[in-house]
């Protein structure tokens, strides 16, 4: 299989997949901020759209399994580079920002840290400084299995890697105690932040850079059925929270259904782009997604403690998930002046359109 891709496509399609990731995320939040606000009491409205969001963590981890595999492909897997990008890049910005939220707990919301320094080390490292930033957490152990991942480059080994991760992702969904072992293992073990509860997208998305060109094809041919995929996903979601109660990122049916909303957020890229307004704004949060996904508890954090107790009635939410993107894009395009701010917030570098590069030796599939 060819996997040679045209920069300017892939890099925008992923945007937008980044974008429709980050929309879910901030809706997860800001409606739980209304349910807090709330005395702790949900509404159809908030609890709606807290549950529908829940497929942004997931679509992240795909996208990050897209991009470390598409580089591969590319240009072949250097160990030292590797390192040293990915510390730029996310380590250092996860113990940045885990340390600012730390702060922020104690000197902003009269909180406390741990006086236990083992458990302060482990809520450091597991990315429980603060309620979002698991996932950063989750990256990192990416990082740190995709050295031995990276040698899957034919297309029966993706299939065997999809259908083993599909497993492993499902057996640790399950997983309330495990048998060979106890104490902190297993305290790791069943952390949604162990690596293995979210393995398959990881993997997903390396299968969706193997198989790029034909997947793209594919989805430009069959919009409608992607369509009618999506309202599927969302009703079943909402049946399934409706029944089942609240669900976590990590539910059993986002196996199917991230794979779903990928190709379908693929697909209509080709229809968005025809409306000039969508596609900026779409780009723009996607180019600017881990910056708004590290920086929009603060600013909610800020909108809480200054605004007046009316702006949190339920028919303001959807005017204050506006608000609080636009100034958390604000405060992100702030630190983008701040010198070595790629230590702070890992923004995709813009590529020149005009500028050449070696290509690796394609890879059959």
């Amino acid at each position: 299989m060819d996997t040679k891709l045209n920069n300017k496509e892939y890099f925008n399609e992923i945007h937008f997949l980044r974008a429709f990731a980050c929309i879910g995320v901030l809706l997860v939040h800001v409606s739980a901020t209304y349910f807090n606000e709330a005395d702790g009491v949900w509404n159809w409205f908030t609890y709606f759209f807290n549950q529908l969001g829940r497929f942004g963590t997931p679509t992240f981890a795909v996208i990050s399994g897209f991009l470390l595999f598409n580089g591969v492909n590319k240009k072949g897997f250097s160990f030292k580079p590797f390192i040293t990008s990915r510390t730029t890049k996310i380590i250092m910005p996860f113990v940045i920002w885990s340390l600012f939220y730390q702060f922020v707990t104690v000197y902003f919301l009269g909180g406390t840290l741990p006086t236990d320094p083992k458990v302060l080390l482990y809520n450091f490292t597991m990315g429980e400084s603060f309620y979002h930033l698991y996932f950063m957490a989750i990256v990192v152990q990416f990082y740190i299995i995709f050295p031995i991942l990276q040698f899957i480059r034919s297309g029966i080994g993706w299939w065997i890697g999809l259908i083993v991760s599909a497993a492993i992702s499902l057996y640790f969904t399950n997983l309330i105690d495990v048998p060979f072992a106890s104490g902190i293992i297993e305290k790791v073990l069943i952390d949604k932040v162990f690596v293995m509860h979210w393995i398959f997208y990881f993997v997903f998305g390396g299968f969706l850079a193997h198989y790029w060109k034909p997947i793209s094809a594919w989805v430009k041919k069959h919009s409608a059925l992607l369509a009618l995929g999506v309202v599927i996903v969302y009703v079943g979601a909402y049946l399934e929270y409706k029944i089942v109660g609240s669900v976590s990122s990590r539910r059993e049916t986002n196996l199917i259904n991230i794979p779903i909303l990928s190709f379908a957020t693929i697909g209509l890229y080709f229809y968005l782009v025809k409306l000039n307004w969508m596609k900026v704004s779409l780009q723009v949060i996607g180019k600017l997604s881990m910056g708004i996904y590290l920086i929009h508890p603060f600013t909610l954090i800020l909108f809480t403690k200054t605004l007046p107790q009316e702006v949190w009635q339920t028919r303001f939410m959807p005017i204050m998930f506006f608000a609080v993107l636009i100034t958390t894009i604000i405060f992100v395009k702030i630190i983008q002046q701040v010198p070595k701010h790629q230590f702070i917030i890992p923004v995709p570098t813009k590529r020149n359109k005009n500028k050449t590069s070696i290509q690796k030796k394609p890879v059959s599939a």
